[in-house]
């Protein structure tokens, strides 16, 4: 994974994050596509295991993003249009 895309990484888990707060309030119509967001972001989950560590080197976690800058700007835009329409139904 390139460095450019730690910004955008940052950006797709700091939105996951605002959307699991408010998960409870996530209409039924919209599961599927909540069910498909996750999906694609489970890659970053911190819960991923470390594949082997050696003593005296840092440990670093494994990557299993394989996509481009665009696929996570593509990403970002699909979260942030999510979290606009649930905000919508809070505030109704």
């Amino acid at each position: 994974m390139l460095n450019e895309n730690t910004k955008l990484i940052g950006q797709v888990l700091q939105i996951r994050d605002k959307l699991v707060a408010k998960r409870h309030s996530i209409p039924s119509d919209l599961q599927s596509e909540w069910q498909k967001l996750i999906d694609n972001t489970a890659c970053f989950d911190a819960s991923q295991t470390l594949s082997h560590c050696v003593k005296g080197r840092p440990a670093k976690k494994p990557t299993t993003f394989e996509g481009s800058a665009t696929e996570l700007t593509r990403l970002v835009s699909r979260l942030n249009d999510f979290n606009l329409r649930i905000s919508g139904n809070i505030r109704h």
